[in-house]
């Protein structure tokens, strides 16, 4: 016996009112972006998704993470909601003029369908604040 339980109903119903949503979209700069900017703009972009779960509704942020890839750097940022515990790690690399985003957000009290609309609602406006465009996606 290795203490984990099989469930034959499927989800387990302590679960029912989290959803989660992840999406990958590609990401240019007019001019390239430094490390520095890459990390404020992970840093931003956590707290905008983070906030405006909680503006939608959202009873709790259970995580919300954030993998930025481009040629000589990786990032990685997530939070839980606290703006004052939001990380944001990984490997700099030379400026960048495109880079490769993807989101996950994991929601406790929104709907599936609402936090993948917050989710890609922040992210559009945190790439446009930071004067970024997505160039294609894939949500």
């Amino acid at each position: 016996m290795t203490g984990f339980v099989e469930l034959s109903s499927g989800r387990n119903p302590v679960h029912d009112d989290i959803n989660s949503h992840g999406m990958l979209c590609y990401v240019t700069a007019a001019k390239p972006v430094s490390a520095d900017e890459l990390r404020r703009f992970a840093t931003g972009l956590m707290n905008a998704i983070a906030s405006a779960c909680i503006a939608a509704g959202a009873k709790d942020v259970s995580h919300v993470k954030a993998f930025i890839e481009y040629d000589a750097g990786f990032l990685h940022a997530d939070t839980v909601g606290d703006p004052k515990d939001v990380k944001v790690e990984g490997r700099d690399g030379k400026p960048t003029e495109n880079f490769r985003l993807v989101v996950n957000s994991i929601i406790y009290g929104l709907s599936a369908n609402a936090v993948k609309q917050v989710t890609e609602s922040a992210v559009d406006k945190t790439i446009g604040m930071f004067g970024l465009v997505s160039t294609s996606s894939v949500k």
